[in-house]
Parts: C-alpha cells; sequence; structure tokens
C-alpha cells in the first residue's frame, strides 16, 4: 500500500527563534561566498568591465555622429579617425577592444548589463545635449 504524503511546514515542530535567526545567518554567508567564489577572475588583456562600458559608449556615439555623414569616403575616413582616438584616449588597441568585446560577448547576462549602463550614458549625452542645442537657440533668438 502506497501512501501520499503532502509536504508541509505544519509538520515540523516549531524551532526556537534563535535558530531559525543562525540558519538564516548561516544561508546569508553561504549565498554570499557562494557567489563571491562563481565570480570569474577577468583575463589578462581584456578591459576591464567599467572601462569597458565607457569605451562603447564613446564608440557608439562616435557611430551617431558617422551615421549623419553623407559620404562613404568620408564616414570610413573619419570613423577611423575617431575610432583611433577613442581607443588611444583609453590606452587600448583595436585587437584588445575586440578580445575584450569577444570576451564579453560569451557572457551574455554581464553584456546585457553593460549594455544597458552604455544605454543610459548615451540618453545622459543626448539630453544634454538637447539642453545645450536648446539654449543656443534661445540665445539666438534673443539677438
Amino acid at each position: 500500500m502506497q501512501q501520499n504524503y503532502k509536504f508541509s511546514f505544519s509538520n515540523f515542530p516549531a524551532k526556537p527563534i534563535s535558530f531559525q535567526m543562525k540558519a538564516l545567518k548561516l544561508l546569508f554567508v553561504s549565498m554570499v561566498f557562494l557567489s563571491a567564489c562563481g565570480q570569474k577572475k577577468i583575463p589578462e588583456g581584456i578591459i576591464d568591465e567599467r572601462k569597458m562600458v565607457r569605451v562603447l559608449a564613446d564608440l557608439h556615439t562616435i557611430d551617431g555622429y558617422m551615421s549623419s555623414l553623407m559620404s562613404l569616403d568620408t564616414l570610413r575616413i573619419a570613423g577611423n579617425k575617431h575610432y583611433a582616438a577613442v581607443y588611444k584616449n583609453y590606452n587600448i588597441d583595436k585587437p584588445v577592444f575586440e578580445k575584450s568585446l569577444k570576451y564579453y560577448s560569451m557572457q551574455p547576462v554581464l553584456l546585457d548589463s553593460m549594455y544597458s549602463r552604455v544605454d543610459n550614458i548615451l540618453k545622459w549625452r543626448a539630453s544634454n545635449l538637447a539642453k545645450i542645442q536648446e539654449a543656443k537657440q534661445k540665445k539666438a533668438d534673443a539677438k
């Protein structure tokens, strides 16, 4: 004869609060420890996450500027020059950037988080640009 048991906390005797608090503390410490152990150290030659976010934001800003240019030749020449300036500004080169992008692309959750921050930076820049253009327009209208 097979018996069906339903799980319920009412089947267990109540434990003293101190035991429950100790168990909760142990669970919390264990979670912190396990999450720290699970984090991978960034390999050598990879741009750190914070710097990579800033580099991506700068490169996407350049992409936005270049999309406003009409000539393909102008686009290619200006793009190469501006990309090189970003790489120089962050003391990196194109191969290091590409290697880093490939590394972060293999971690989609992290890359998504990074691109959320890139998006916030780009929105902030667009907002500031709009404010500057509005102020210039008001100044021109006042003259």
